[in-house]
């Protein structure tokens, strides 16, 4: 972050400041006043930070070791009071500071080097609330912290941050405004690499209430500045505003209207996007058992690549700008017949376009839609649910140059979730060199973050593990993201046809233990054999179980396109004891097998473990481990990791000692690296 957008920042907290105080001091008499008033006194700390860790690593014939030691005693202070009033400025501060020695010694090919220098440790936190208890508010904050994540993925990460910002509120029954403006600056340091994030923004959102609606107002503008994998600087810039209003109305209010429109631009990886979205949905009760509703939505997608230039300002690349166009609607009826019985009939239509330098396209479809869902008791012994769907539709697609522009968005789960699937891009032949991939503007790194997986016609995007530092700041203790996916294809089709798309599900459980489920996705068409238009059977059968502590089940896919082709076979199982009132232990199973055309084989073994206890009030003991085994082609990637810990609290004193351990190994081909990880450490801290 450039001193300039510092500046900035300070500059607004300060004008924020100066202006609030003198506007609101005649509001604050309900006690007398006080210049400074303190709550209490103030609260002193001492303490003794203790880190060691052993890091070795084999590449090929050779190794390297790395150990480091860190002894750092502490001291803080801690208090909390006000200024003038406490209904006008109340503050809270809290600090420690540390000085203590780092040792580092780096063993390699025989020879050893060993550093001993001085570290500085600095931890606070700085909040200053303005008129809390008014309608009008506003806060400031300034932190710095050095501490540890656990994102419950047995990996500990080393986290060094800076942020500061401030907020200001207004909420009365009927408008709330809330603005807040921020900087953060974020490294944290995994097993396997470390990441630096960067992060300026401003946050506002305005909500006007009322009795039957409510009008809303988004504003996001964030700059990033990611140095990934101790190098690789990513830059993206993001603005977005948005405005939706909803309605109820008529004379049983039986009417709802919800209506958004939203534009953002983006700037990342040598791109520039701007989209234009709008929407609008309608639900209208007409009786009891009979509601219809309208969907509307548009969108418009524009990306250019940013110029690319040299000395003295002349450009050295120019690619024309491309645009991706859409408007669908859907307009539907739903019919309780009975209680058990649910129809749904809908007509609905899209128009695509596509366009850029030397390329067009245009995609048209519209057709009818047909779904039944029944859900039934089967006395005490049983429940079942089916549901079933056929939607008939006609689609013209006309195209000419070579390739097309597409901005989709997608969840992923990391590929050692229960819930991970293979997740491909809409259109077949997708240019890889082409793909920038962002989560909420934040850029991910190929290779680092995500990967690139070519299967058939299609283009899987699959999340990388273990997950580097940066992905693993966006996940947190999510195992999934949504993000964004800009990339170029081939030029699509020319022709006119029918397709046909049914859906059929059912699932019995018996007993509300025993689950048996199968489910079906079948699409065909009389497209021309040299149109690239994909049909479909996808056939999942599966059966699990449930009792006291015990969960277990199995899964079975077969999935057959004209794009591409897997089987899948899924298992796990789920151990989880209360042993008695005070500790809980569980063991987690999954194993999951993909086989793909041409011996393309994917196999997972996952294994968790978790035990706590707390064995007296103050004293709690824990311990956790598991391993990972992946086999990927001709890559394997085996995985493991132990920790125990002990949390000891008596009266003002605290202690947190723990083991952990961590290994990573992985061969492809002729190259093969093995990771492995000790680390002690002890924390100590007396408050008076």
């Amino acid at each position: 972050m450039n001193q300039l957008t510092r500046h900035r920042s300070y500059l607004v907290a300060s004008a924020l400041l100066g202006g609030i105080v003198p506007w609101l001091v005649p509001a604050a008499r309900a006690e007398d006043p006080r210049w400074i008033k303190l709550n209490g006194l103030p609260q002193a700390s001492v303490g003794l930070e203790v880190e060691g860790s052993s890091e070795t690593i084999r590449t090929g014939g050779g190794q390297s070791v790395y150990d480091t030691l860190f002894i750092t005693p502490t001291v803080g202070l801690r208090t909390s009071g006000s200024i003038y009033h406490p209904n006008l400025v109340a503050f809270d501060l809290d600090g420690e500071l540390g000085w203590g020695w780092d040792s580092m010694t780096t063993r390699s090919s025989g020879s050893s080097q060993t550093r001993n220098e001085s570290q500085e440790l600095t931890r606070y936190l700085a909040q200053i609330n303005f008129l809390e208890a008014k309608p009008y508010n506003a806060s400031v904050f300034a932190a710095q912290d050095h501490t540890f994540r656990d994102y419950g993925t047995f990996e500990t990460f080393t986290v060094d941050s800076e942020r500061y910002g401030g907020r200001v509120n207004w909420n009365t029954d009927h408008l709330s405004l809330n603005a807040e403006l921020g900087y953060r600056d974020e490294t944290a340091t995994g097993f396997k690499d470390s990441t630096e994030i960067s992060e300026t923004y401003f946050n506002f959102v305005g909500i006007n209430r009322r009795h039957f609606g409510q009008t809303t107002l988004n504003l996001h503008i964030n700059q990033f500045d990611n140095i990934l994998n101790f190098g690789n600087r990513q830059n993206s810039q993001n603005e977005s505003i948005s405005l939706s209003d909803s309605e109820t109305f008529g004379s049983r209010k039986q009417i709802t209207a919800a209506t958004g429109v939203g534009y953002s631009q983006s700037e990342y990886s040598g791109q520039q996007t701007e989209t234009v979205n709008a929407d609008e949905n309608v639900l209208m009760n007409h009786r009891p058992n009979l509601d219809s509703y309208l969907m509307l939505d548009f969108a418009h997608n524009h990306l250019r690549q940013v110029t690319d230039t040299i000395g003295g300002g002349v450009p050295i690349q120019q690619v024309t700008d491309q645009a991706d166009q859409r408007v669908q609607g859907v307009y539907g009826l739903r019919h309780q017949l009975y209680e058990s019985l649910a129809s749904n009939l809908d007509a609905h239509g899209s128009h695509q376009e596509s366009s850029g330098s030397a390329s067009l396209a245009t995609s048209d479809r519209y057709g009818l839609g047909l779904y039944e869902n029944y859900n039934k008791r089967l006395r005490s012994w049983g429940r079942l649910s089916v549901g079933a769907g056929l939607v008939a539709d006609h689609q013209e697609e006309n195209s000419s140059g070579s390739t097309l522009v597409s901005i989709e968005a997608h969840q992923l789960y990391l590929p050692t979730s229960p819930q991970y699937r293979p997740v491909y891009l809409d259109r077949p032949r997708v240019l890889t060199s082409s793909i920038r991939v962002n989560v909420a503007g934040d850029v991910l790194a190929a290779t680092t973050d995500y990967q690139v997986v070519s299967s058939g016609e299609l283009t899987e995007i699959r999340l990388v593990v273990p997950t580097s530092s940066h992905l693993q700041s966006l996940l947190q203790t999510n195992d999934n993201l949504t993000i964004s996916v800009t990339y170029e294809s081939d030029s699509a089709n020319n022709a006119a046809y029918e397709s046909l798309n049914a859906t059929f599900q059912v699932r019995l459980d018996l007993y509300n233990h025993l689950g048996i489920y199968g489910r079906l996705n079948w699409m065909d068409n009389n497209a021309p054999p040299a149109v690239l238009a994909q049909t479909l059977t996808d056939l999942v059968g599966g059966v699990d179980y449930n009792w006291r502590w015990l969960r277990t089940g199995a899964e079975y896919e077969d999935y057959d396109s004209s794009y591409t082709q897997y089987q899948a076979l899924r298992f796990f199982q789920n151990f989880d004891f209360h042993l008695d009132s005070r500790s809980s232990l569980s063991f987690n199973f999954n194993e999951t097998f993909y086989n793909y055309p041409g011996n393309r084989d994917q196999t997972q073994y996952q294994f968790l473990s978790r035990y706590n206890a707390q064995l007296w009030s103050s004293l709690s003991w824990y311990v956790e481990g598991g391993c990972t085994l992946m086999e990927i082609v001709d890559s394997d990637q085996t995985q493991g990791s132990a920790r125990t810990g002990l949390n000891w609290t008596r009266g003002k004193l605290s202690v947190r000692a723990g083991y952990e351990y961590n290994t990573l190994s992985t061969s492809s081909g002729p190259y093969t690296e093995e990771r492995e990880k000790h680390r002690l450490f002890a924390y100590l801290k007396r408050t008076f």
